[in-house]
């Protein structure tokens, strides 16, 4: 393997090997990545970032993809998109997802505010809300799409085990199953937690599709 300093744009027929240090940029109209995997075992990534932060108090330890505009643009506009396409015969054995989030807590995240999603909607001065705008956009689409009304779920809430006071909690301590409880599913009856700015409340789940009130 060589090493040199270029001044200007190379191309090379064997790759790089090595620390990039600088500034790279694409200054084309579009650049593609395309990857094939053929094992039939084992965990295949076609590209890894990964950052070590060992200077405590320090910021960020991310990957940033940044998209700004002053024009009016088109149908649609997004700093970054994760799609996956299953085939006729493709499936997942296990989980299939476009995007995933995976956060690990240990004995030393004893203070701080963690979630392994963020999401951050910044109003500037003068800001507007367009046509609609909220803090998550989910869409079903297709011809197939009544499938998912039929079968899907709206939301999938795994590994939680209900209990008075807890995330997924259970009446008593926090909310009573009332007369009016009672006719909703009683003992069985359900809520979420969740947080609206510093205080807690709890979105009743219903035990069955079919209810009286």
């Amino acid at each position: 393997m060589a090493r040199t300093t270029f001044s200007g744009p190379v191309k090379s027929n064997n790759g790089f090997e090595g620390s990039f240090i600088g500034t790279l940029a694409i200054t084309s109209s579009g650049n593609t990545i395309t990857t094939t995997n053929t094992a039939t075992s084992g965990t295949y990534q076609p590209l890894v970032v990964s950052t070590t932060m060992s200077g405590a108090g320090a910021d960020g330890g991310r990957a940033k993809f940044d998209m700004s505009t002053n024009v009016a643009l088109g149908s649609f506009s997004n700093a970054l998109k994760a799609e996956v396409t299953y085939g006729a015969s493709g499936r997942t054995t296990g989980l299939g997802s476009a995007f995933v989030a995976e956060m690990t807590l240990s004995a030393g995240t004893s203070s701080g505010t963690y979630a392994p999603i963020e999401i951050e909607l910044n109003m500037g001065t003068s800001g507007s809300t367009g046509t609609s705008t909220s803090l998550i956009y989910a869409s079903v689409n297709g011809t197939a799409a009544t499938t998912f009304d039929d079968n899907g779920f709206i939301m999938t809430l795994a590994g939680l085990t209900a209990g008075a006071a807890d995330a997924f909690a259970t009446p008593g301590a926090t909310f009573a199953a009332t007369a009016t409880g009672t006719a909703l599913g009683g003992a069985n009856l359900r809520a979420l937690k969740i947080k609206v700015g510093s205080t807690t409340y709890y979105v009743l789940a219903m035990p069955a599709a079919t209810y009286t009130t």
